[in-house]
């Protein structure tokens, strides 16, 4: 998850979630402006920076990593290819994280049948 709230100066926060819990990654404005395309368009992204962890104070243990550089590293995806004859089956499968999926123009959707209403009086 990306924000940039207006009160942050610029600073654009990226929230990362996995087994072990969440991390933000700080972005400053001089790094985003540089870094822009990987931060925006990214479907694998390298995250070099400083941590920075509180756990004396919190009452859940916070992470931050203060962003130095961000790389897109999208290109290592083609190489997880399921078979020599389908190469790009990450074109068609793995879409950027901000991507909203949508159903292809020619499938049909079942439609879930509603029960017809019952007033009661």
């Amino acid at each position: 998850m990306r924000q940039r709230p207006g009160t942050a100066k610029g600073i654009v926060f990226i929230t990362l979630e996995d087994e072990f819990g969440v991390a933000n990654l700080v972005v400053y404005p001089n790094i985003g402006g540089r870094d822009r395309a990987a931060m925006i368009g990214a479907r694998l992204m390298v995250a070099e920076g400083r941590i920075e962890r509180e756990t004396e104070h919190a009452e859940v243990p916070i992470t931050h990593l203060i962003c130095r550089k961000l790389i897109d590293r999208g290109d290592l995806l083609q190489q997880l290819s399921i078979s020599a004859n389908d190469p790009s089956w990450a074109d068609a499968t793995l879409g950027r994280a901000d991507e909203v999926r949508r159903p292809d123009p020619g499938s049909a959707r079942a439609k879930a049948g509603l029960p017809a209403s019952r007033d009661f009086r």
